[in-house]
């Protein structure tokens, strides 16, 4: 399984039912990357808070290059960003 699936579920893209849909459809395929029941983020979570961070930072460089402001996409992964760091400085962690 690519991490940019949950990182755009942990950005807030896709409804929570796409998202199910979709991680349903991939256990029910055999995808190895998650167990076939319970919860998946043990297995994503560091590769989706990577690919958030990368993307938010593409997707700002580019409206930079282009002179314009993000659109509400490109602002969510940044926004996620934010959030991720929030998060683990509650838990006292610090951000992968």
């Amino acid at each position: 399984m690519s991490a940019r699936p949950a990182a755009w579920f942990a950005a807030g893209l896709p409804a929570p039912d796409a998202w199910a849909g979709f991680l349903a459809a991939y256990r029910e395929g055999g995808g190895p990357a998650v167990p076939v029941e319970g919860d998946p983020w043990p297995q994503l979570d560091v590769r989706a808070r990577a690919l958030t961070v990368q993307t938010g930072a593409l997707a700002l460089a580019e409206c930079a290059e282009q002179s314009r402001p993000p659109d509400e996409a490109e602002r969510a992964m940044p926004e996620s960003c934010t959030r991720i760091a929030a998060v683990q400085g509650e838990l006292g962690q610090s951000p992968t």
